[in-house]
């Protein structure tokens, strides 16, 4: 079989191969002739469309122009219009061209004599008629241009347009014509189609047919002699077995395959019963060595749990778990002695703590003597369950003692009908002094614990902030006063903080970083042996201070580290500081009144003065008195509100008639001139007068003082949220940015040249805060350097809730300011709270002069004037300045007086209103309404009626 090579002459891999070559040969080529007939096919109609499709288009635009021709040709005729002139010789160019590609076309008999007339029209129309004709036209001979155009002209246009419309007909004739062509072939070429994969579908069944006659029967031959020899019978192979290809030589290896099998089938078979044996015997063994891995596993686990848990419950659970997985136990309690810690298997809770609780204690004894015993039991027919007959129960009890013999922890557990061995006790009893050592570590660990815990406890009990470095420098333990100290609760986790990030934390914080770090890299190292301090700050608002000490700590003769203690010295610096600011202060301010009043007394005393000199004298030691008494009486005030023993007198009052009296009490300032503006529309507050006029008076007091220049003091009043909001704003000098937070701390004034001329103790404001927050209030400062300064603060108004949301926010500013010009406190008091009621801003002055000059820079709705007023300037003069000046001629004047009415006056400067005192209030908002305009005026009486429903 061998010799001959069947493989190599008659395989089946070449006869396929030859076959589908040839077939793939044959049908390629049908293919290439298929596309090359269908690509010369379609290449020969879009040819001829291409032609047809040419030859229309160019007669259409023939036309197109030959038409555009006459057209613009009779434009100029008709109009003489050069325009139409020169397009009309656009177009005859453009019909030249046409002409041209028309002459290129594949032409007929008769489109060629059409040709040749549109040549020789063309050509006589060009050089001959259109001359003539342009002629006529210059010299108006319009009847020898009608005789020119009726000279056969129309006849050529009439028949070059008779057959461009022959061309439309023939094109779309010709187009259908293509068309139907297209379809006809488009059909052959689908018919073609079928018949070529019908060829295809031949060619495969072919295929198809060869491999089910060379390859599949003969497997499926093959296949069935498998089946066969498996269910021990024999199939003749027959001619497949002679066929000289691969499926021949596999049936032949087969074939002798299967004689193989059948003459060793015996022998086999007596090997594999040997080999089942052998598996079953191979089987006992992998399972005993499976449980011993078992066994292996579970004390590898128990060892794990010995050496590294520190759970006092979890190790007995785990303990528990193990023996019983082990030994089997019916039912068993493992407990510690020491907190009678247990856990228990077959046993409710109340059976087992009722088993630890009355643990014999001879029994306890016992097992400190014997480490372990077994107690054997009868369970009698009365009290056995289900047993039909009686049986032993074996009591084990094992003990866990720690080094000193005691005991720690017993295990009971009870087999019933099944005894211990004593290879099992005696593992037991290895296994407790195991266990002794593990309960021994995790008592060890709890003290250390305790211990540290200890430790730790008192340290962070301790007020100092307590840090303490390593050799290294890395922290090793800080107690939670330094954290709070330092500001550093979210960033350290107290333990193994390296040194150069703690040090960074210190630098960022301190305004000395470079001395402090110094200080703790000195500390650190071996050398440092004494004990060294410094102070630093830490940057905040309100600064801190600190005062650090370091000392080497020693085990033995080795440095194991350094202690820093941290202790916050803030209150005694502020103290210090206090003291010294009150005996500078006290110095200066003390010292220059004395002076002043020891000197003028000793005049007195010791000349012969004029008695206008002594009066000046005399009025100066008052004054000095009075500075005196003041400066005493803040000191005193101060002293009592530190103590908590400042007493307020808390009443219900109008905060707009405090300010009234406030701005009156400093009318006679003659650099400054202190006006009010009243915007609010609620200002009864509970509060202690006297105490607010004290603030007020402060607050007024600064501003004049800390405006040498002189200017404006301008107090407001308005509503915020439940509050009452009054603003003192000045023109003077103004504070520096970062100066303004430290202004209300007590003896705290600004260190610079202008306001160390102007004095001062550094107590006003300090005092100023104490009142406004024992009101319920809040004072700030708004200031820019050389700008002037604004002093805020909020008092909470009486009935704030209801008042505010019955006004429904109308307690904004609306703009309509009216000026109230009025010496007495009671009228100007009830007349501003009537305005403000009906959505006026009230601008209060008592001073004409004033007046007028805030009248000037601020836009008014009206004033209202009493006749009554200074000494320097009457009220009809403040009159005549308004009415004078073209700024303010235009504002209405209401006059408000106790003197009967000059009808005169009333005329002359067109007054609005004169109301002779007592009137009706309501009566002048009227008025106000009135005057406005619509605009403002609907606003306002909106506001109006809202406000009448309160």
């Amino acid at each position: 079989m061998y010799k001959s090579f069947p493989l190599f002459k008659n395989n089946i891999r070449d006869r396929f191969f030859k076959m589908l070559f040839t077939l793939t040969i044959i049908f390629i080529v049908i293919v290439i002739l298929f596309f090359l007939y269908v690509k010369f096919s379609n290449e020969r109609l879009a040819k001829e469309r291409a032609e047809v499709s040419e030859k229309a288009q160019i007669v259409d635009d023939l036309e197109e122009s030959y038409n555009g021709i006459f057209f613009r040709a009779r434009g100029y005729y008709a109009f003489q219009n050069y325009e139409e002139l020169n397009l009309l010789y656009k177009d005859l160019e453009r019909f030249e061209l046409l002409l041209d590609e028309f002459a290129h076309l594949p032409l007929t008999k008769e489109e060629k004599a059409i040709y040749a007339e549109l040549m020789e029209f063309h050509q006589s129309y060009k050089a001959d008629i259109l001359p003539e004709a342009i002629s006529y036209v210059e010299a108006n001979d319009y009847e020898s241009l009608r005789a020119l155009s009726s000279n056969g002209t129309n006849d050529l246009v009439n028949k070059f347009v008779a057959y461009t419309k022959t061309v439309d007909k023939q094109t779309e004739g010709n187009l259908k014509e293509l068309f139907s062509r297209t379809l006809e072939q488009a059909q052959q070429f689908t018919l073609l189609s079928l018949l070529l994969g019908g060829l295809v579908l031949l060619f495969v069944g072919i295929i198809m047919r060869r491999v089910l006659l060379n390859l599949i029967q003969p497997i499926e031959r093959l296949t069935a002699a498998a089946n066969a020899i498996a269910s021990g019978r024999f199939i003749d192979l027959g001619g497949l077995v002679r066929k000289e290809d691969e499926l021949g030589i596999l049936a032949n290896s087969f074939y002798h395959m299967t004689r193989s099998i059948q003459e060793k089938e015996e022998v086999l078979t007596t090997q594999n019963e040997e080999l089942l044996a052998q598996q079953d015997e191979l089987q006992g063994n992998q399972n005993q060595l499976q449980h011993s891995l078992d066994q292996l596993q579970k004390y590898n686990q128990l060892n794990h749990v010995l050496t590294f848990t520190l759970d006092k419950q979890q190790l007995l659970a785990d303990l528990h778990k193990y023996l019983n997985e082990i030994y089997e136990f019916d039912t068993s309690i493992l407990y510690l002695v020491e907190g009678q810690l247990h856990v228990s298997k077959g046993l409710t809770k109340q059976s087992a703590d009722l088993l630890v609780e009355n643990f014999n204690l001879d029994k306890q004894v016992r097992l400190e003597e014997e480490k372990s015993f077994v107690i054997k039991r009868e369970v009698t027919l009365a009290s056995q369950d289900i047993a039909q007959q009686s049986y032993f129960s074996y009591d084990l009890y094992s003990s866990v003692l720690n080094s000193e013999g005691r005991l720690v922890a017993v295990m009971m557990a009870t087999r019933e009908g099944y005894k211990y061995s004593t290879q099992e006790i005696e593992d037991i009893n290895g296994l407790m002094n195991r266990v002794s050592i593990a309960f021994e570590r995790i008592l060890m660990y709890e003290e250390v614990e305790r211990s540290r815990q200890l430790n730790q406890n008192i340290i962070d009990t301790v007020n100092e902030g307590i840090q303490f470095v390593s050799p290294t420098g890395d922290v090793v333990l800080i107690n939670e006063a330094l954290s709070r100290i330092i500001r550093y609760h979210n960033k350290m986790d107290y333990q193994n903080v390296a040194q150069w990030m703690w040090l960074k934390h210190f630098q960022t914080i301190t305004d000395q970083p470079e001395e402090l770090t110094s200080f703790f890299k000195n500390a650190v190292v071996e050398e440092f042996e004494d004990t060294r301090t410094i102070r630093y700050s830490i940057l905040e608002d309100t600064p801190v201070f600190v005062e650090v000490y370091a000392t080497s700590v020693y085990e033995g003769q080795e440095k194991i580290g350094t202690m820093f203690v941290h202790r916050d010295i803030t209150r005694e610096y502020e103290v210090d500081q206090m003291k010294s600011e009150l005996v500078s202060t006290v110095s200066h301010e003390l010292r220059t009144p004395l002076s002043s009043v020891l000197g003028f007394t000793e005049l007195l005393l010791t000349k012969e003065l004029k008695p206008e000199r002594q009066k000046k004298y005399i009025e100066t030691i008052h004054k000095e008195a009075i500075r005196l008494t003041n400066l005493i009486n803040d000191f005193l005030d101060l002293q009592r509100m530190e103590s908590g023993r400042q007493q307020y007198k808390m009443e219900q009052l109008s905060i707009g008639e405090v300010a009234i009296d406030i701005v009156n009490r400093f009318r006679h300032e003659k650099n400054h001139r202190v006006h009010l503006i009243d915007k609010a529309k609620n200002v009864n507050i509970t509060g202690d007068q006297e105490r607010l006029v004290q603030v007020l008076i402060n607050i007024i007091g600064n501003a004049i003082k800390f405006s040498p220049n002189g200017g404006d003091v301008t107090m407001t009043l308005e509503n915020v949220p439940e509050m009452v909001q009054i603003g003192v704003k000045d023109q003077g000098i103004g504070i520096p940015q970062n100066e303004i937070s430290k202004l209300f701390q007590k003896f705290k004034r600004i260190d610079n040249s202008a306001r160390r001329k102007i004095g001062g103790t550094g107590l006003g404001l300090a005092i100023c805060k104490e009142i406004v927050t024992q009101h319920g209030g809040d004072i700030w400062i708004e200031s820019e350097e050389g700008q002037g300064t604004t002093v805020y603060f909020r008092l909470p108004t009486h009935h704030a809730s209801q008042t505010l949301n019955d006004m429904n926010g109308l307690i904004d500013d609306t703009g309509l300011n009216v000026m109230l010009v009025e010496d007495d406190l009671s009228l100007a008091l009830l007349l501003s709270e009537e305005l403000k009621s009906k959505g006026f801003t009230v601008i209060y002055h008592d001073d004409p002069k004033r007046a007028f000059e805030e009248a000037l820079k601020t836009p008014l709705v009206g004033i209202v004037i009493d006749l009554m007023l200074g000494d320097d300037i009457k009220g009809w003069d403040l009159v005549q300045l308004l009415k004078d000046t073209a700024q303010t001629s235009t504002i209405p004047i209401i006059i408000s007086s106790a003197l009967d009415e000059s009808k005169e006056n009333v005329e002359k400067f067109k007054i609005a209103k004169y109301f002779t005192k007592p009137y009706n209030p309501q009566e002048l908002s009227k008025i106000l309404v009135a005057s406005l305009p619509a605009k403002s005026d609907e606003k306002n009486v909106m506001t109006n009626n809202h406000l009448s429903n309160v």
